[in-house]
């Protein structure tokens, strides 16, 4: 979810080893959303790519099956905030959680 605020662009680019999502440019407010299913092997794995501003790339793992199966269930919120903070909602505590990104 892009709340980077004063109208700025997210710019995203969501892919696991099998499906790549595709690029979007999110205004501010809005979100990128899909569906999918665990694989049988309990690997599933999506990264996104996001770039705002002069920015360069951030990477962060969006949905992990060792981390997040428990964690999310059947939904994962992420959201970039007006600080360019990377953050999770955490459904058991009702807040968000501030994760770091695997810049590369």
């Amino acid at each position: 979810m892009n709340r980077l605020g004063s109208h700025r662009i997210l710019n995203i680019h969501c892919q696991s080893r099998d499906n790549d999502l595709g690029f979007a440019a999110l205004p501010d407010g809005h979100a990128f959303e899909w569906r999918f299913s665990v694989n049988f092997w309990g690997t599933t794995l999506f990264y996104c790519d996001v770039q705002w501003d002069e920015s360069g790339w951030h990477r962060f793992d969006a949905y992990a099956y060792e981390w997040d199966s428990d964690r999310c269930q059947t939904e994962c919120f992420w959201m970039i905030s007006r600080d360019g903070l990377l953050l999770n909602y955490n459904p058991r505590l009702g807040n968000w959680d501030v994760f770091p990104f695997q810049d590369f």
